[in-house]
């Protein structure tokens, strides 16, 4: 037989208490019963921990030794019992995060402000990334958050929304005077351009070629945080996508919308073997009510952001 929490409990209560009556008092149970769970601990120790005399227990030296120990352990197991509280009341925990640059310094900051401050014991690690779902692979993460796709089979991938692209112009640009850019109001123009092998590259190069405008292509970036950078300083014309300079994150820029319009998706990636992170969880509620906002106003106004929710979001399954 195994011994329990119960009778090491009720162990502690008499070797503090002096007597069997005081220690089934302190655990509200009976004289014999309290008896019964201190000789059955004996048993199952296979020690001699009290000796009888006229109807009185009196530790032995094991006893005493063991009693310092057990002491030692129930505290410890308090100590697992207030942590496990602590995490489901999220009064303790970590959450890391990785992020792309663009949403990272935009709507993560923001639901990270938000997040810290209801959960002010959380700690919370972010790091940004070109390559988000390869880190998240690679590294301890329970989030990633990226304008790229990614996926794979240890990874769940979901949509968080769709951003339309918008052009961005230095101040005092020939082309800042329209309302809308369209691909010939570009023909001949300086452009910094997305890599080669990118997503977004692929759906711009498609447009051009379709109306046959030709650029001027010889400033290439991976970002839209480097396009914005560039084209501040006077180095050109880009379509990028729409937070960073939403959020006025560059100054010299002017921004208008692009047509027809080009879509990036921002998604959130989650390590399959994972499952439900609590925190994790709490995190993307916050995050999810500020994008909903952030459509909301889009479709409520006349700014240049445009943003959608994704039709349906596929519910995300425990793996194993």
């Amino acid at each position: 037989m195994r011994i329990t929490h119960r009778q090491l409990e009720a162990f502690v209560q008499f070797m503090e208490v002096g007597t069997v009556t005081g220690a089934a008092g302190r655990l509200f149970v009976s004289q014999p019963a309290m008896s019964k769970m201190l000789a059955g601990l004996e048993i199952d120790l296979g020690l001699t921990l009290f000796h009888r005399e006229k109807k009185r227990l009196l530790p032995t030296d094991e006893a005493q030794l063991l009693y310092k120990e057990v002491r030692r352990l129930l505290a410890s197991l308090s100590d697992v019992e207030r942590f496990a509280r602590d995490l489901r009341e999220y009064r303790t925990g970590e959450l890391r995060i990785i992020t792309a640059t663009s949403i990272g310094h935009t709507l993560i900051a923001e639901a990270t402000a938000e997040f810290a401050a209801e959960f002010p014991d959380v700690y919370i690690k972010i790091d940004t990334s070109t390559a988000v779902g390869s880190d998240v692979l690679r590294q301890n993460v329970d989030l990633g958050f990226s304008v790229t796709q990614f996926h794979h089979p240890s990874l769940h991938t979901e949509p968080l929304f769709h951003a339309a692209s918008v052009c961005v112009l230095p101040v005092g640009h020939p082309l800042a005077e329209r309302e809308v850019i369209g691909p010939r109001d570009l023909e001949g123009a300086e452009f910094v351009s997305f890599t080669r092998d990118s997503r977004m590259r692929h759906l711009t190069d498609a447009v051009f070629e379709q109306q046959r405008v030709s650029r001027k292509m010889r400033l290439e970036v991976f970002t839209s945080a480097e396009a914005n950078s560039l084209v501040s300083r006077g180095l050109g014309v880009a379509i990028v996508e729409p937070l960073a300079v939403h959020h006025g994150v560059w100054p010299n820029l002017v921004i208008r919308p692009f047509e027809p319009k080009l879509e990036f998706t921002f998604s959130v990636m989650r390590p399959q073997d994972r499952g439900d992170a609590a925190i994790a969880d709490r995190f993307m509620d916050v995050l999810n009510r500020r994008i909903k906002l952030l459509a909301e106003a889009s479709a409520n106004s006349s700014t240049t952001l445009s943003v959608r929710l994704p039709q349906s979001r596929p519910r995300r399954e425990n793996a194993g």
